[in-house]
């Protein structure tokens, strides 16, 4: 038997839009509509649970009626059709959540601004209830995010994504997926300039990671680790951490451009480093790389590895490629970099002088003699320089200079001697061809 047509009219609208509401045997339903109510939504909802007598055809209408509420950007109504579905006692509860997978899944074709307002407004429908909704609530919040870092709100985005349960939900997520979404927000929050933030998320990462064998998220996690430790101002690790990353090439997945990139990160960490005998191995392993020559401030480097003074006018252009937490400032009021150049520099006098009155030692570091005092009495208590300081006299004794030197000149002297060796042998080879 043949069923009535059914049309739905709503006021306040002039143009109108066609809902297919039904199979085989109802007709095109011309629904006009302008600013629909909340109340005109439940009725047009209503009309289509009492117009089929099976949930099959009745979720066939309902996404049929979300795919045109998107396609037209309708977002007040998809609101209204959100509101509906999670009403208390709602008679609709039974699609409810088939209903909201289909308005995320369709969502993405929004405008930025309408899927920004739509998903605000369904996750604020959706706390407290997310358990039964957990894999609506993943989707939508992965959408939100993107918008948030279209916009450059990286602290949105990142808290978009740290609220999914990936733990306790209900559904079983991957090592990888864990890992990829920590990663991410971690990557988030350091756009953000919020290390301690990126740090709790990278060390959630940390636990799954020996379980990932995605070798480019892998590689996002250690530079992330790296990065994490560089905002934290721990420079001497994160200098060991980006030079152990940029001598890899991990099957050649990864550009050159990039390796040059972290050899550069490097650099700057280990220049920013506290000076001592695990930033000289550093400097020493970056000065052997191949590549360094091409990295900006490659001369600053080679007077660190090569313990020469270094003069407060060579640091300006080095300082101004820094990021803003690599320019923080101390309790004595200095900022990073003058502190590692000023021990680099008492590091250096070291190698060439056995003993110096503070006086002197403050001129040639450019600060005070107190100041110049206080650093080396901070290097040698955490034996970073081997020496004491004779205050009654004012005078500052470094040990093992001379000795170092004399190394030196011993390994110099050794060279020469071989060179002169192969050249006698050379001669003797000549002379007996001659012969």
């Amino acid at each position: 038997q043949d069923l009535p047509k059914a049309q739905v009219t709503l006021p306040c609208r002039v143009n109108s839009c066609t809902a297919e509401l039904c199979g085989a045997a109802w007709e095109t339903t011309t629904i006009k509509r302008k600013g629909m109510s909340g109340n005109g939504m439940f009725q047009l909802m209503s009309g289509i649970v009492g117009s089929t007598g099976d949930a099959t055809g009745r979720m066939e209408k309902f996404t049929e009626l979300v795919r045109s509420l998107v396609d037209q950007h309708d977002v007040q109504q998809l609101k209204d059709l959100v509101d509906c579905m999670l009403a208390e006692e709602s008679s609709f509860a039974l699609f409810a959540r088939p209903v909201l997978q289909q308005v995320a899944e369709k969502m993405e074709k929004l405008k930025n601004s309408e899927l920004k307002e739509l998903a605000r407004h369904t996750l604020d429908r959706l706390r407290g209830r997310v358990v039964s909704f957990e894999e609506e609530d993943f989707v939508m919040r992965e959408l939100l995010s993107e918008v948030f870092q279209a916009e450059g709100d990286w602290a949105e985005a990142a808290k978009c994504l740290a609220a999914i349960n990936l733990e306790s939900g209900t559904r079983c997520r991957t090592p990888l997926q864990k890992a990829e979404k920590y990663v991410k927000i971690a990557e988030l929050y350091l756009e953000d300039d919020d290390p301690v933030a990126a740090d709790t998320f990278c060390s959630r990462a940390a636990m799954v990671m020996h379980e990932v064998n995605d070798t480019p998220l892998l590689l996002r996690y250690r530079v992330c680790h790296a990065r994490v430790l560089d905002s934290k101002r721990k420079f001497l690790e994160a200098a060991s951490k980006y030079c152990d990353l940029s001598q890899q090439t991990f099957g050649g997945q990864i550009c050159e451009a990039d390796l040059l990139q972290l050899l550069k990160c490097a650099v700057t960490c280990a220049i920013l480093a506290p000076a001592g005998p695990q930033r000289s191995r550093i400097l020493a392993s970056l000065c052997k790389d191949e590549r360094i020559r091409a990295v900006e401030h490659f001369e600053i480097l080679q007077k660190m590895f090569m313990e020469r003074l270094i003069r407060g006018s060579e640091v300006h252009k080095f300082e101004d490629g820094l990021l803003p937490h690599q320019k923080a400032t101390g309790p004595d009021g200095s900022t990073v970099l003058e502190r590692a150049v000023l021990q680099h520099n008492v590091l250096a006098a070291s190698r060439v002088y056995k003993n110096m009155r503070l006086p002197q030692l403050g001129h040639l570091l450019e600060v005070s003699p107190e100041h110049a005092e206080k650093i080396a009495a901070k290097m040698i208590a955490e034996k970073r320089l081997a020496g004491f300081i004779d205050q009654k006299s004012g005078v500052i004794h470094f040990e093992g200079g001379g000795d170092d030197l004399q190394q030196w000149d011993r390994h110099i002297r050794n060279v020469c001697t071989q060179v002169n060796s192969v050249l006698s042998k050379i001669k003797d080879q000549s002379a007996m061809k001659d012969g």
